[in-house]
């Protein structure tokens, strides 16, 4: 099982210093009245993910205000590994250093030596906000099963951004527009391929773990992932790059109409328990669906890797009556996974006083 043992924190957020050695609990329990930065420690333990962080934050606000310098480090020991990271935010997209085993490393090399998921607030209505969060939600959970997805999504991005600039110049190149399309269409197939695969391993992770919470079964929509469930991945890719062909001619100088693609998905969630959409129920029922979801999923990641992920709650009790809560911390403690949790009052997580856990007092 992957632990955190030692977590150090510098110039990071409400952090000059900190220090906290978990003793290799299972269960890390972090509570204190609000704004004391709890969800900041949680915040920095999802940096060590690829992911990370879980909080949509510019670099400059990572860092300490005041700090000197204007470096914020972070630092683990997993186990028999080590894992770190620096940023200088002195500027905006400040430089990045990951080091692992006193030896740097890429930021995608991080899910080599752990696997983090998360579950936040804010996650509490994801299925009745806007789709970009649901999408951001289900690429991160994507990004730590297929390695090269991130990769694949970024650069997707990039070309998209390149095919708007030259659509933007006075004369663009229709060569050169064919070639970036071409790129688009491929790595857009790609990223619907393993979405699917995924929502396929996913429901079948949901199906085996249904007695933890309601049932639930995802589906992925899109453009070009509905287009590859009815025929083949050269089919999709040509539909892709035809489509995006004949956008050209709506685009202008001074007017940019929206591409479709990948990057327009959305996912949905049935709650197979009373037979609707997961966004027509309740804030409780809705975080109920995202615990199942990370639940299942966090255990498909053990069973296909070997290795349990480190699960972070923030704010875990909100929304859940006492019962829910129980049950939540029951399928937690079954886990073999180090769980890290935060809450106002520690008597909300009485539960795990005579268990492998280790509480810590903000403010």
């Amino acid at each position: 099982m992957d632990k955190i043992e030692k977590l150090n924190l510098t110039n990071y957020r409400s952090y000059a210093h900190l220090k906290l050695d978990t003793e290799g609990a299972k269960n890390v329990v972090i509570t204190g009245p609000n704004g004391v930065g709890k969800t900041n420690i949680l915040e920095a333990v999802s940096m060590l993910s690829a992911n990370g962080p879980f909080r949509k934050a510019r670099t400059q606000q990572l860092g300490l205000i005041g700090g000197t310098p204007q470096v914020f480090t972070i630092f683990a020991k997993i186990g028999d590994d080590t894992l770190g990271l620096s940023c200088d935010y002195s500027t905006e997209g400040g430089v990045k250093e990951i080091v692992a085993n006193s030896e740097e490393i890429q930021a995608g090399d991080m899910a080599d030596i752990v696997k983090i998921v998360w579950i936040t607030p804010f996650m509490d209505r994801l299925f009745s906000e806007a789709g970009a969060e649901r999408r951001r939600f289900l690429d991160n959970l994507i990004a730590n099963f297929f390695p090269a997805y991130g990769e694949h999504l970024n650069t997707y991005t990039k070309l998209l951004q390149e095919r708007a600039r030259v659509l933007k110049s006075p004369r663009p190149d229709a060569r050169w527009l064919d070639s970036i399309e071409a790129g688009v269409a491929a790595l857009g197939v790609a990223i619907a391929a393993m979405r699917l695969d995924f929502e396929e391993k996913q429901n079948a992770a949901l199906e085996r773990s249904r007695a933890h919470f309601p049932s639930i079964r995802i589906s992925i929509g899109g453009l070009v992932e509905d287009r590859l469930r009815i025929g083949k991945a050269a089919d999709a890719e040509e539909m892709f790059r035809t489509n995006l062909l004949e956008g050209r001619e709506l685009f202008t100088k001074s007017y940019s109409p929206p591409v479709d693609g990948v990057h327009r998905s959305d996912f949905t969630a049935r709650n197979l328990d009373k037979n609707i959409s997961a966004d027509q129920t309740s804030t409780g029922e809705q975080k109920l669906a995202v615990l199942s979801i990370v639940l299942a999923y966090a255990e498909m990641l053990g069973a296909y890797f070997g290795r349990m992920p480190i699960v972070l709650l923030d704010e875990a009790p909100a929304h859940l009556d006492d019962d829910k809560a129980r049950k939540l911390y029951e399928a937690l403690e079954a886990m073999p996974a180090q769980v890290w949790l935060t809450g106002i009052n520690e008597a909300d997580f009485a539960f795990f006083k005579d268990k492998n856990a280790t509480f810590f007092r903000r403010g």
